[in-house]
């Protein structure tokens, strides 16, 4: 197994084709939710609608480097008489958050975190439930089947919490089209395109086409 830090392998293979620029929408197959994101450009940003339990939406914004390596993000979310908002930022020092609540979301976790030292600089930083950042990351780390497993230390967002939990995540793609994801964080296979793009994750989700 391989790990890597701030930046992944880049083994010689063919290369990926550039990731869409144009409107995504995944369908949730799980529960009732759809996720619209657009892309375009190093401002890329989306809005989920998720039903279930607790029925929530939420919108985001991040900043893209040219590396597809998420700078930072602006979540919110809104549920039946709460809401949070988070700011997450990277830097070469580190990471800032700033996390506000607003009515009472019963047993919901706090948004945020308050030991901001246990995140790695070089963490790949990815918002639960939403296809595009696991692809940014396939980017990223310039995985390709040769690369074998790849570990790398993450920061994910959950949702709608918008709790920021830090970890070690494996990436593995067994094939071209065909990744793994496990370590601290549920662990996933997810079907992709040959741009990387998630298209599928079998009783999860789907990518309308």
């Amino acid at each position: 197994m391989t790990t890597t830090g701030a930046r992944g392998p880049a083994l010689a293979e063919r290369p990926r084709a550039d990731l869409p620029s144009t409107p995504l929408t995944w369908q949730r197959t799980d529960i009732v939710g759809t996720e619209l994101v657009f892309p375009r450009g190093a401002r890329p940003s989306g809005s989920a609608i998720v039903a279930g339990k607790r029925p929530y939406t939420l919108t985001w914004q991040a900043e893209l480097s040219a590396a597809s390596e998420v700078e930072s993000l602006h979540v919110t979310t809104h549920g039946d008489g709460w809401s949070r908002e988070l700011r997450l930022g990277r830097s070469v020092s580190g990471w800032s958050c700033r996390a506000d609540h607003s009515g009472d979301a019963g047993d919901l976790p706090f948004a945020g975190t308050d030991q901001l030292d246990a995140l790695d600089p070089a963490a790949v930083l990815r918002l639960a439930e939403s296809p595009i950042f696991v692809s940014w990351a396939v980017r990223r780390l310039g995985l390709t089947v040769k690369s074998g497993p790849v570990s790398v230390p993450a920061v994910r967002v959950q949702v709608p919490s918008l709790t920021v939990v830090p970890g070690t995540v494996t990436y593995h793609l067994v094939s071209p089209q065909r990744l793994r994801i496990s370590g601290d964080f549920p662990a996933a296979t997810l079907e992709l395109d040959a741009a990387g793009m998630a298209v599928y994750q079998a009783g999860r989700m789907r990518l309308v086409r």
